[in-house]
């Protein structure tokens, strides 16, 4: 029972606070099930709705966890694929059965179908984390419906009124859990060590088990990551050279830079805006091209891809303690707070890259959607950009040392970075680009300088720590 509650506890401790929501999620939708006798049946298709997106989110992360923790030696242990698969049982129970009983139970129509769909939605998210061809499909589908709605509507009806539709449902589940768990279940070597630092990822998500071990890639992955590891071994053996030619602070600031930050390199840069611009392109074109949406919604999500750095940063320079130890022993600075001013003049160098991501992801938005007001949104990401990766950079090198704290953390920083910037794009609509963008840059940059120099000093006062952090 003990391995069965550690195994359910996976979730909490990859992402808590993600994890918390799906669970409230799921919470809300018993309870306005539990209610649809004593008001009516409206209730009951908001209760699917919490179900569904719980979930295929649940489970989504649930395959994140797995991940990590089906590697070849967790097969040795007495009894893993047997606990492995209650633990499966117990899930399925919470999140379809459950559900689906109390339907039926209260007379909910078409109770049995919202059960299967449940079942389906959660294979898909199970599948999604681990084999990404699933992935794939599953956007191809929206990309199909995208393109045809009412078409999709129609089979959708059709489907709903068939009596092959539960029977479909499940099959379809099956196939696709089965699709999932077979290269999570499948003993092979595990992916070569790198840097925790490293950052070939193109959105928010990890490229890093619970563990801290690399997840696992396909070969388009392992293509993509040669080719990120190519520019950062060329950006360290040019930096390299130059220092060697002229030895210098400024040259020695810019090796630590290319150890501590491999893929950060221009060249690196570069083919992350490019190939970021490629799949927003294509989605834009294939999927949201019928759609209209307030193209302002661009500059906020810019400013989300630009700040999904720094999580990884404060994660990695954690996971990096015992390493850096090399670092102090090879720079051989006269004091420990020489060491740590030497570590934020290397790191401060994402603030420009953040700058300038956002600015680069806006521009490509504003070209994409044809904004009405291309320089009201440019002008407000740039600013936010400015106070917000300022902010991130500060809380996450002396956040919290807790995965529950650091994800509050990073979930305050976004949204707030977000919320400013919706606060600035109405800021300067109403005061105008100059006066409106001068409070804006007064009031954010203000703040993040106030935030980062309150970090700084806090981080030259503390002594480097090179123990490993703490499990959590």
């Amino acid at each position: 029972m003990k391995a069965l509650w550690q195994l359910w506890r996976l979730p909490f401790r990859q992402m808590a606070v993600g994890a918390v929501l799906l669970q409230l999620a799921w919470l809300a939708g018993a309870v306005l099930l539990g209610c649809v006798p004593a008001t009516d049946a409206s209730l009951a298709g908001v209760a699917a709705m919490l179900f569904a997106f719980g979930a295929w989110f649940w489970f989504t992360l649930l395959g994140m966890c797995l991940r990590g923790l089906c590697r070849p030696e967790s097969f040795l242990l007495p009894g893993f694929r047997q606990r492995l698969a209650r633990m499966g049982a117990l899930q399925v129970a919470q999140w379809v059965l459950l559900p689906t009983l109390a339907a039926l139970v209260l007379g909910v129509p078409h109770a049995l179908l919202g059960g299967a769909g449940l079942l389906l939605l959660a294979a898909i998210g199970l599948a999604a984390s681990s084999a990404r061809y699933i992935s794939l499909a599953v956007w191809g589908v929206f990309m199909l419906a995208g393109w045809q709605p009412g078409l999709a509507g129609a089979a959708v009806k059709v489907l709903i009124a068939s009596a092959w539709a539960v029977p479909l449902a499940l099959l379809l589940a099956v196939l696709v859990a089965s699709l999932g768990l077979r290269p999570l279940l499948r003993i092979e070597d595990r992916e070569t060590d790198s840097s925790p630092l490293e950052n070939a990822q193109l959105g928010r998500a990890r490229a890093r088990n619970l563990d801290g071990t690399p997840v696992r890639r396909g070969k388009l992955g392992q293509r993509i990551g040669a080719i990120f590891d190519g520019t950062s071994q060329r950006a360290m053996e040019q930096a390299l050279a130059r220092y060697r030619a002229k030895p210098g602070w400024h040259l020695r600031t810019v090796l630590v830079r290319r150890l501590l930050l491999p893929h950060d390199n221009p060249q690196a840069i570069a083919l992350r805006l490019l190939m970021v611009a490629a799949i927003v392109t294509f989605y834009v074109v294939a999927v949201m091209h019928r759609q209209r949406f307030n193209a302002a919604v661009v500059g906020a999500y810019a400013i989300l891809l630009g700040l999904a750095r720094f999580p990884q940063l404060g994660r990695g320079m954690r996971q990096m303690r015992p390493n850096l130890a090399d670092l102090y022993l090879t720079l051989a600075p006269p004091t420990r707070t020489d060491y740590q001013q030497t570590l934020l003049d290397a790191l401060v160098v994402l603030v420009p890259i953040t700058v300038l991501s956002t600015v680069a992801y806006t521009g490509l938005g504003i070209v994409l959607t044809h904004a009405a007001e291309p320089a009201r949104m440019l002008l407000a990401g740039a600013i936010v950009s400015v106070g917000a990766s300022l902010t991130a950079l500060a809380v996450h090198l002396v956040g919290p040392e807790s995965g529950f704290g650091r994800g509050v953390v990073d979930v305050v920083v976004t949204v707030g970075a977000m919320a400013v910037y919706w606060g600035g794009y109405w800021l300067l609509g109403t005061l105008g680009l100059t006066i409106g963008g001068g409070l804006l840059l007064l009031v954010t940059l203000g703040f993040g300088l106030g935030v980062w120099s309150s970090a700084r000093r806090e981080y030259l006062r503390r002594p480097p720590c090179f123990d490993a952090p703490l499990a959590g």
